[in-house]
């Protein structure tokens, strides 16, 4: 592109809240936005990119909440495998593709919500970036369970926190029969007429923000630096176990029933055809410990009255093909025996680790079928 093509996109485009160098002595912004440093994101950047590897090789990165993509460029510069960044706001993804088309550099971007972030949407990656995003979100909790299911090793934080100095401490206080530590979140009120997608929400205090990640299930948190009302925090995850309280609640199934009957006559043979997606962290092994079979995946089943009465909780069970990764799908074919006494009942299908649990004890949901024995 000509100098003068790169500066009619550049005004078109406006406004910038990155300023990203274009070479030649342009940048994408020459002016604050909204009070913030004409150079940002460069101070942030002073802290985080000792955080990144000099040489990130190999590595794929995320960056969510990318606005026009500074940060991605800066991976891509060190020699990302595949730097994708995300961002509900059109404009911004605007932004990322003409600084891409200028820079030659390959990064890609798309627009989509934080809450709608899942690895079967973009996969997962070696380190996810999270700048400037966590504050500007009505749902931190489910946002944070979104990135720790997309973040394969680390997890960096760039948030706006409660002013320090008006912070409460923590504290204990009696829930029940626990004592349970309380920790400072402050609800933002915005004014009527705002944009959402700009609001600013919850700011956490610095130990009620370390709290909500290793809650979210991450097992080294580290405020790397906390000043002038911003922290950054980096955050590591723990290497999978399928058979600890941390692995099983990456036990999680989607079911649906493919095919089998509604209606059927007592003691008759039933054929079910149930399509099970793996939507969890957590590799599913079709085969158990040695003599035990501890921890193999199977697809059980539960057969309830229709007022909810167990009629048999191990009502069935049909073993997996093969290990099932996350992501991954598959169709198993389940043989039950219809009950003797005629009346309307209901077969519960769920997945079942061998000697450990039902997934529906960690959060998993289950299919319902109603079945009608004549």
């Amino acid at each position: 592109m000509t100098q003068e093509e790169i500066l009619a996109e550049l005004k078109r485009l406006a406004p910038w809240f990155h300023r990203i160098d274009l070479g030649g002595g342009l940048y994408t912004k020459t002016e604050s936005v909204m009070g913030e440093p004409i150079d940002h994101p460069l101070g942030p950047w002073q802290t985080i990119q000792k955080l990144l590897p000099a040489d990130l090789s190999g590595n794929t990165v995320l960056d969510v909440g990318c606005n026009a993509g500074f940060y991605a460029f800066e991976a891509k510069r060190r020699g990302a495998k595949r730097v994708l960044g995300v961002d509900g706001q059109r404009q911004h993804v605007r932004q990322g593709l003409f600084v891409r088309k200028v820079l030659g550099l390959d990064v890609e971007f798309r627009r989509l919500n934080v809450y709608e972030l899942n690895p079967r949407m973009v996969g997962q990656f070696d380190i996810t970036l999270a700048l400037g995003l966590l504050y500007h979100l009505k749902h931190p909790i489910l946002a944070l369970e979104n990135l720790y299911q997309v973040t394969r090793e680390l997890l960096i934080i760039e948030t706006a926190i409660m002013p320090p100095e008006r912070t409460p401490e923590s504290f204990l206080h009696p829930l029940g029969e626990q004592q349970m530590q309380l920790h400072a979140l402050a609800f933002v009120e915005n004014p009527a007429g705002a944009k959402e997608q700009v609001f600013n929400w919850f700011l956490p205090g610095v130990e009620s923000l370390k709290a909500l990640l290793r809650t979210t299930g991450f097992s080294e948190v580290e405020v790397v630096e906390a000043k002038n009302e911003r922290a950054i925090v980096i955050c590591r995850k723990p290497k999978p176990a399928t058979h600890n309280a941390e692995g099983l609640k990456h036990l999680v199934a989607q079911l649906k029933l493919e095919q089998g009957p509604g209606e059927c006559a007592a003691l008759s043979k039933l054929t079910f055809h149930i399509r099970v997606e793996n939507i969890g962290m957590a590799r599913w092994p079709a085969t158990g410990e040695d003599v035990t079979g501890k921890g193999a995946v199977y697809l059980g089943s539960h057969l309830l009255k229709d007022t909810e009465e167990e009629d048999d909780w191990d009502y069935g069970r049909a073993r997996l093909q093969g290990d099932l990764d996350p992501g991954q799908t598959t169709v198993i074919e389940i043989k039950l025996r219809a009950p003797e006494t005629p009346g309307k009942y209901i077969v519960e299908f769920d997945m079942v680790a061998e000697h450990v649990t039902w997934f529906e004890d960690h959060g998993s949901g289950t299919l319902r079928h109603e079945l009608t024995v004549n």
